[in-house]
């Protein structure tokens, strides 16, 4: 949809200049050539820095899973630590837990009604967690069961900063710019052309298709759940896998 407009942009810059009556124009083909460069060049900056934003939060994410992949598998190592009752509760819940987080990461509709639930799921098994560890520090205190403490506290800390993360986009003011620089390049462009006589119709779509590619993958990398790209689930996906061994627990 964007190509096709941007491809209209330029043609109906081109067909307004050709169809106009004026022998002369109170503007220099030289002129427009000026500042047809400037805006190019403005829109390959905008396009650069906002690709940069977009893939950096994208980036965060993918390593958020990771990190958030080994807290929860340290954690539930350390859950042998303590007596097998307890133990064995918590690593239970340890993987209801990642199961729900690999559920969560698999919505295929930004719904917030959606994730939100999600979240309310997530945070009251939290709870159950953290308030089975802290009756086992106060029943026993030693630096074992602190571990204990510090990597559930550390699991809970990335699903706040993932769920930040998720919500992290690109300003929609920054796109909204990008578009209208983008609109105002086809314009340009169209209009540029329509004063040498000639008509450039392959260049106007192979640069439109090319600003709208560009754009498109800036706003898949910064799509947490729709698009194509998305961030790998390997690391929960696999971790789940080991947890759900059955007697050869990890």
């Amino acid at each position: 949809m964007l190509a096709a407009l941007l491809i209209g942009t330029g043609e109906t810059a081109f067909r307004i200049k050709g169809h106009s009556a004026r022998k002369a124009s109170d503007i220099d083909n030289t002129d427009i050539a000026l500042i047809l460069g400037g805006v190019m060049t403005l829109l390959a900056l905008m396009l650069g820095f906002t690709f940069s934003l977009s893939e950096s939060r994208f980036e965060m994410r993918r390593q958020l899973i990771v990190d958030e992949a080994n807290a929860i598998g340290t954690t539930y190592l350390r859950t042998r630590t303590v007596p097998e009752a307890a133990g064995a509760e918590m690593r239970e819940s340890l993987r209801r837990y990642i199961a729900l987080r690999i559920e969560m990461d698999g919505l295929s509709v930004d719904s917030s009604s959606r994730l939100r639930e999600f979240v309310d799921r997530s945070k009251q098994l939290q709870e159950t967690l953290w308030a089975r560890a802290a009756a086992l520090a106060r029943e026993d205190p030693n630096p074992v069961r602190g571990l204990l403490l510090q990597t559930l506290n550390q699991t809970i800390d990335i699903a706040a900063t993932r769920l930040a993360a998720f919500k992290n986009r690109v300003p929609f003011s920054i796109y909204a710019v990008l578009f209208l620089v983008s609109l105002i390049a086809m314009w340009l462009f169209g209009y540029y052309f329509s004063m040498r006589k000639g008509r450039p119709a392959l260049l106007v779509v192979v640069l439109a298709l090319l600003i709208a590619s560009v754009m498109w993958l800036i706003m898949d990398l910064d799509q947490p759940l729709r698009g194509i790209i998305k961030p790998s689930q390997e690391s929960l996906t696999d971790l789940a896998a080991d947890l759900n061994r059955g007697p050869a627990e990890k």
